[in-house]
């Protein structure tokens, strides 16, 4: 095992992942108690040759994350978003061509976010050992367990990979697969947007427009802040505290005294900036206050439409051995019918639904688009029972 501390071993190393085409990736982390993840370990791997890189003893992993953004070397991890995010946050590149093994799998009928060492077992019939899964990363020097545990992650990825791609191909869903990643290389999966964190806010339905006008600067405050200090956003202020400021409207510090969830050493730190991000949300003109969509009463005959439609959803699903949860929710089920009557109506202001959008849309979206408008219907097989899709009429 190779444990790379140098610049120079990182820049040899990441040159043989360039020329090889792919490379294995994980990392280890922790961002319980920061506002960025803190990088504590990061693996590599060539087929038959995990590696493990030490980026508290490097400068900077800089090589490394341009191999990610090279639209011509591969980038196989398993579930990557937060290492996508890492690679992001720290380099400002975006990942050009990455390989996510637990999107593979799902498109395949494993399920919808198969673990990594279930589908090591499942696939390859070998066991990964668990026992440091609430390991600190940051403590040197790793013991043989851990460095064992560590090289686990990214041993077997050249080999999933070549599993999951084969039957992908076979099944003809590999453009399937890059759809499913392309979010990866949209700066916006990466980036949120100061103007709607407020809308994250637990129980911010409970504040009228104007409090929802305080409250999206004060969001904007909060976020400032944990990113300055690194500290995670509900250590700066809680979500609950943030809605009471914003229905309080304080015009000085002193006014948030009686507030017992709000820290009095929080409040001698930032009641200043709290108290100027209330005056932002109040000088605000009501042309540019928040209107949140009422939530609408469950109605009894659009939940039967949304559970006819999931019928035929988890039909399509059994037959093509997907996850029906990968396919589409309910929520999507809904947003699809809404859509759809939009659309009758005149109404092209709703964004696409999700089922009406690439091989969703092939596999499932227009027939329930068919089946909704009455197009095509269901027959249960008599034979075997199973529930079929009769085509759709013209």
């Amino acid at each position: 095992m190779t444990f790379i501390d140098t610049k120079r071993e990182l820049e040899r190393t990441v040159s043989r992942l360039r020329g090889h085409g792919s490379f294995g990736l994980d990392m280890e982390f922790q961002r319980e108690r920061t506002f960025r993840p803190r990088l504590q370990l990061v693996q590599v791997s060539l087929p038959d040759e995990p590696l493990l890189i030490d980026p508290l003893a490097l400068p900077d992993l800089d090589p490394l994350w341009e191999l990610v953004a090279d639209p011509d070397v591969e980038t196989i991890v398993h579930a990557g978003a937060q290492d996508m995010e890492i690679v992001f946050v720290r380099s400002g590149l975006l990942p050009r061509n990455v390989f996510d093994t637990q999107i593979a799998a799902a498109l395949m009928g494993l399920g919808d976010q198969i673990g990594y060492a279930n589908l090591i077992s499942r696939m390859l019939h070998k066991r990964l050992k668990k026992g440091e899964t609430v390991t600190d990363w940051s403590i040197r020097p790793l013991s043989a367990g851990q460095i064992e545990y560590a090289l686990d992650d990214v041993r077997y990825l050249h080999e999933i990979r070549a599993r999951l791609w084969n039957r992908l191909t076979e099944l003809g869903r590999a453009e399937w697969l890059k759809e499913e990643v392309e979010h990866y290389g949209d700066q916006g999966t990466y980036e949120r947007d100061p103007e709607t964190l407020w809308m994250r806010i637990s129980r911010m339905r409970s504040l009228d427009r104007k409090g929802l006008t305080i409250l999206r600067e004060l969001a904007i405050w909060r976020e400032e802040e944990a990113a300055r200090r690194d500290e995670p956003r509900g250590r700066i202020v809680a979500d609950e505290t943030l809605v009471e400021i914003a229905r309080r409207t304080p015009k000085r510090p002193e006014d948030m005294k009686p507030l017992r969830t709000l820290h009095p050493r929080e409040l001698a730190r930032s009641g200043a900036a709290i108290v100027t991000a209330v005056a932002r949300g109040l000088a605000r003109p009501e042309l540019e206050w928040p209107e949140l969509e009422p939530v609408k009463a469950e109605d009894e005959r659009f939940s039967i439409s949304v559970d006819l439609l999931e019928v035929v959803l988890r039909a399509r699903a059994l037959e093509h051995e997907i996850a029906p949860s990968y396919l589409g929710t309910r929520a999507d089920i809904a947003r699809l019918i809404h859509s759809t009557l939009e659309s009758k109506n005149g109404g092209d202001d709703e964004p696409v639904p999700q089922l009406l959008t690439g091989w969703r849309r092939d596999l499932v979206g227009d027939e329930l688009v068919a089946f909704l408008e009455g197009r095509a219907s269901l027959r249960i097989d008599e034979a075997t029972g199973f529930v079929h899709v009769v085509a759709a009429r013209p």
